[in-house]
């Protein structure tokens, strides 16, 4: 009965919002991507049985495949299948996992959920970080199939929200066979949903997924690639990744300010446009990124716009300081582990409530600065470029203090084969 109650629910919010979707689908094609398979048009495959693990988006995307590799060699009765969400994570996985079947995730109706289990038969469902869909869940656990969280996060915010709405979610919390949750605060929070998951084991502090698949030397290769192409010489290079609007003004605002070679990447593709007509507007040069190559360089005082998708990570691999966006505004941050594994000088906002663990271990060992608005911003991001050994310093106490936290993996696949194992 409760899946015809969250099916109502959909349909009845989408009988509010289906002019200003059919609008958005016209004009921008913004959820044109993926549709058909959302709706369970996918694409065929035999009856083996799988182990299907669901990531939202590009990070999840590409902290996983470690993951993937492993659940492969380990357990080469099962197909490795992808689901996600974005459609920036479906062209990564295009491009990543040529070799895995992946497709979009489901929509949260209870007879397309049925049709994806149907067709995906999956003997495990791995669940990236937190994605509670009620009817995804519940159909798992009235199929017998066991629900492994991994990587689990929950935010503040995420944890008043399914609080409040702990009557109706319950039986989705109670689908979940293990919590394995990236620190002890997340695990609290799972604990106080899953009900007597500290008595049970259902609830397991893991450590983050995210340090395991760290690269802890830049790819040579691209770097000496970028290098070329972006004309680099002497003077430091400035890389700010993952921006969102609001940080992009503050930066263009100092960009004439800052001695440096600079390197924008937008966390949303859409965004790209935007930050464009700012830079002209502000009488900046700029290049995108797919325009230049080492036989078309940049100029010298040319701001870079990187307009290709899954070169951020190795973007990185140039910098001497990296400033991570999503920090500045109330968005709760992006991933700051990557550049701060490569041994560079990051800083970020206040704003990192999505990130807690990482920035709590980044500050107890200063392998990380954290500035509370655009005008410590600058005055730290002038500091760092003018200072290598200041660089250096920060860059390596973060990295060691990262890199020693590996080891998720290996306790993920465990639980993974207790799983499988118990079916």
């Amino acid at each position: 009965m409760r899946r015809w109650l969250f099916n109502f629910g959909y349909l009845w919010v989408a009988a509010w919002i289906w002019p200003w979707f059919v609008y958005k689908y016209v004009t921008t094609g913004k959820y044109r991507a993926g549709i058909g398979q959302r709706l369970g048009r996918l694409p065929p495959r035999d009856g083996k049985h799988s182990i299907w693990v669901h990531a939202v988006s590009v990070g999840e995307i590409l902290q996983i495949k470690p993951l993937l590799k492993a659940l492969r060699e380990r357990h080469p009765e099962h197909d490795v299948i992808v689901t996600y969400t974005t459609k920036t994570a479906a062209e990564i996985a295009a491009r990543e996992l040529t070799d895995y079947y992946h497709c979009y995730s489901p929509l949260d109706l209870s007879w397309v959920v049925a049709k994806f289990f149907r067709v995906l038969n999956p003997a495990l469902i791995v669940l990236v970080e937190l994605e509670l869909w009620p009817n995804w869940l519940m159909h798992a656990r009235r199929k017998g199939v066991p629900v492994l969280l991994a990587n689990g996060r929950i935010s503040e915010k995420s944890f008043r929200n399914y609080k409040r709405f702990h009557w109706l979610l319950q039986p989705a919390y109670d689908a979940i066979s293990v919590w394995a949750m990236q620190d002890e605060s997340y695990a609290q929070r799972a604990r106080a949903l899953s009900g007597n998951g500290s008595a049970d084991g259902r609830v397991q502090v893991v450590g983050n997924l995210k340090y395991d698949s760290l690269k802890a030397e830049p790819d040579a290769d691209k770097v000496a690639c970028f290098r070329k192409a972006f004309a680099l010489g002497d003077r430091p290079v400035l890389v700010c990744g993952s921006t969102h609007p609001g940080e992009h003004e503050l930066l263009v605002e100092m960009i004439p300010r800052l001695d440096c070679r600079i390197v924008i990447v937008p966390r949303h593709p859409e965004r790209y446009d935007s930050v464009r007509e700012m830079l002209t507007r502000a009488g900046i040069q700029w290049r995108n990124r797919s325009e230049l190559s080492p036989e078309q360089p940049a100029a010298v005082s040319d701001v870079i716009l990187l307009d290709t998708m899954g070169e951020l990570a190795a973007m990185y691999g140039i910098a001497d300081v990296v400033f991570v966006g999503g920090s500045l505004i109330p968005h709760g941050g992006q991933n700051m582990a990557e550049p701060v594994a490569l041994g560079k000088a990051t800083v970020f906002g206040p704003h990192t409530h999505n990130f807690k663990a990482t920035v709590r271990e980044l500050k107890e060992c200063s392998g990380a600065l954290v500035v509370q608005n655009a005008t410590e911003l600058e005055r730290e991001l002038k500091r760092l470029l003018a200072d290598g050994q200041a660089r250096d310093a920060m860059g390596q106490a973060g990295r060691q203090r990262l890199l020693a936290g590996r080891g998720a993996l290996q306790r993920h696949l465990s639980l993974v084969a207790q799983l499988l194992m118990a079916r």
